[in-house]
């Protein structure tokens, strides 16, 4: 473990030089030090890094926001990540945990403790459900190798549909949560993320089956389903690649062309946004979620009137759309 490189955050210098004291006491004598969390993501698009812990709450950028971004990264997707703070709320547990948080380390540190979290997470030792899961994974890429495409759908079908879904574990995360259980919900909420990651991958890979056996249409439909998971865990980069991939496949989709302009949306790329939306609207012109999500969008941008004058557009193609109705009377009163 002593070549291990550890990236130590916080914007708190005396914190900072306390902790990298005490991981060095621990046997982990190679640690790059940085005073935010800025600075922690240039060293680490420089360097190897196989460990991280940052501060929780820092002014610049939070720990949270930090662990957000390495999350979506491919090369930083499972570099192990732990959080450190005087005082985890249930709700700072909960959205580390959504995120995939590795650990929560509490101040004054129990070096034991940190000592046996690190340790672990550097071997990383998979439990046994994360390493059925690889395995059946890797069977599925195995048969599409061999041409085996009827047999490959099998597999990364059961793969989705097994009991030991992420739903099941972000529930269990959940639960020990409100127990009090933090350390038990971080286990929990980090073994739901993984799932989730992997099951986005099987269904992506299902709609590349689906395509080579020329089926488009549930090749659309699984790779589609796949960018959406990769959207709800915050993988940007990753959903955007599957949308894009799926329309050179020349394919003319409402919900493809929709979705990218709530992930344009999402990056802040407006006009990018829109013309995805517009795009939409070709396909569908009497779809009332499209006229509301560019009013969402007018909204992001300030720009009250256009907004309004969207969600009425909405309104008119489903006079009983209640979210629109409410966005409108809350333009009306003021309030956004």
């Amino acid at each position: 473990m002593n070549d291990k490189q550890i990236l130590l955050v916080n914007d708190d210098k005396n914190l900072l030089n306390q902790l990298d004291n005490i991981v060095r006491k621990l046997g982990f004598n190679h640690t790059l030090l940085a005073d935010g969390a800025d600075d922690a993501w240039v060293i680490m698009k420089n360097r190897q890094i196989d460990c991280i812990i940052s501060a929780y709450e820092m002014k610049e950028m939070t720990g949270l926001a930090l662990l957000k971004i390495t999350r979506r990264e491919d090369r930083s997707l499972d570099i192990p990540f732990f959080l450190t703070d005087k005082a985890f709320t249930k709700l700072k547990v909960i959205k580390a945990g959504q995120i995939g948080v590795t650990g929560l380390f509490v101040i004054p540190y129990n070096k034991d403790v940190m000592s046996t979290k690190m340790v672990s997470a550097l071997e990383n030792i998979k439990e046994p459900v994360i390493r059925k899961a690889h395995e059946t994974f890797d069977h599925g890429l195995e048969l599409i190798e061999k041409k085996e495409y009827d047999k490959a759908i099998e597999v990364f079908t059961s793969l989705v549909n097994q009991k030991d879904n992420p739903e099941y574990y972000f529930n269990i995360g959940y639960i020990k949560t409100s127990q009090g259980k933090l350390p038990e919900a971080i286990e929990a909420f980090s073994m739901a993320t993984r799932l989730d990651r992997l099951f986005a991958r099987a269904y992506e890979e299902m709609g590349r089956v689906y395509k080579l056996m020329g089926d488009l249409e549930k090749a659309e439909e699984y790779m589609h389903l796949a960018a959406e998971i990769y959207m709800d865990t915050d993988k940007i980069g990753a959903a955007e690649d599957v949308l894009n991939e799926i329309l050179e496949s020349g394919t003319d989709s409402l919900n493809v062309f929709n979705t990218l302009g709530v992930l344009y949306r999402k990056k802040g790329e407006t006009e990018l946004a829109l013309t995805q939306y517009a795009k939409a609207l070709k396909v569908h012109p009497d779809e009332p979620y499209i006229y509301y999500n560019i009013g969402r969008l007018h909204l992001d941008l300030k720009d009250t009137a256009k907004a309004k004058q969207y969600f009425g557009k909405a309104l008119e193609k489903d006079p009983g759309f209640e979210e629109a109705k409410q966005v409108i009377k809350a333009i009306d009163l003021g309030i956004v």
